[in-house]
């Protein structure tokens, strides 16, 4: 084990300030994600209309307690649209997977996390997402008619995103000298309740866990990351974590690589997924520190293949079961035993 630094820069109120990114990475939120502000990040004279349609944008979260592993996703990239709401029963390994594919105006991410919604309202698929950091709140509304082969449901929950509670990782980071992303990643203590054809589950908030993305970027052409994801409580701890390998440059500097613990942020170095047996077998993730040693099994995997004449997509999203450690900034050892979570290998071209 080797040490790792990387620097937390200081806050900026918005991504971008006068035409320029603020790349950086922060332990504090942005009040305005106005990538659309910035100058010339693509070499066109369709600055505007071009701006807009390369923007891949998106607000989700992962959230549930031992037993039930939730996903909310407003996601649009502009040639592909789409609300989701998936429920897997980690003990009875069943999953109910909700989902809407949309034109991109017909659903709304936001551009702040301070007194917005992002949202699809329809009269029988809803998902709305309140963001209120100014009182330390992000609340997500679920109602959802029954469907061909899966029950209706209703749920409210409440993240805590609250100072003491949750510490955000806040990344600007560069694909190009004046093109780059934004992720607002934490998190946080949940509480809420779901009901699912009838039989309500309730989430306790010492029991119950929510990581949230904020999320908006200029992405290269393709676009492609492999990217994991797992939250739980051990001990009383709320302890969980985001690792992903894109497209950023300069990747010791800039990366979306993290472990919460009870609050406490600790940036961790660039990793590397590898999958001897392809996207069904094991993924292994590991980083030249030291710091990373995990293995992700999959047990049950989403896929979309697309190939349109112009939008290719392959998309793995497994879930599954992680083990192995990540040590923190003061060198503790997080041990980590069967805790569940998902992944992505992700590759779009539109």
């Amino acid at each position: 084990m080797t040490n790792y630094f990387r620097e937390i820069s200081e806050p900026v109120d918005e991504v971008v300030t006068n035409g320029q990114f603020n790349f950086g990475t922060r332990n504090t939120p942005v009040k305005k994600a106005n990538l659309l502000d910035a100058e010339k990040p693509f070499r066109t004279p369709f600055v505007n209309s071009f701006k807009n349609y390369r923007l891949k944008e998106w607000q989700a979260f992962q959230f549930g307690n031992e037993q039930y592993f939730m996903m909310v996703a407003i996601y649009n990239a502009k040639a592909l649209a789409l609300a989701q709401f998936i429920l897997f029963d980690i003990e009875k390994n069943k999953k109910y997977h909700y989902e809407r594919k949309v034109m991109p105006w017909n659903l709304k991410v936001a551009k702040s996390l301070y007194g917005t919604e992002s949202h699809y309202i329809s009269d029988d698929f809803t998902i709305l997402v309140e963001n209120d950091l100014q009182s330390g709140r992000v609340g997500i509304d679920i109602r959802i008619e029954k469907q061909k082969d899966l029950p209706h449901v209703m749920g409210q929950f409440m993240g805590f995103h609250e100072k003491g509670k949750a510490t955000p990782l806040v990344t600007i980071m560069p694909f190009g000298q004046n093109r780059g992303m934004y992720s607002h990643k934490c998190l946080m203590p949940m509480e809420g309740g779901l009901d699912i054809g009838g039989k309500l589950l309730e989430f306790a908030e010492n029991k119950s866990y929510m990581l949230m993305d904020d999320h908006k970027g200029y992405y290269p052409y393709p676009m492609k990351y492999d990217w994991v994801t797992a939250g739980y409580i051990s001990d009383g701890k709320h302890i969980g974590f985001n690792l992903t390998d894109n497209q950023v440059l300069q990747k010791e500097r800039f990366n979306e690589n993290v472990l919460w613990v009870n609050g406490e942020m600790n940036l961790l170095p660039p990793v590397k997924f590898e999958r001897e047996n392809g996207v069904d077998g094991k993924w292994l993730i590991k980083d030249r520190f030291d710091l990373v040693n995990l293995e992700f099994e999959p047990v049950i995997n989403n896929r979309i293949k697309l190939n349109l004449l112009l939008l290719r997509s392959n998309y793995y999203g497994p879930y599954g079961f992680f083990n192995g450690f990540i040590y923190d900034k003061n060198h503790n050892k997080i041990e980590i035993k069967n805790v569940f979570g998902m992944g992505e290998k992700f590759f779009l071209s539109a």
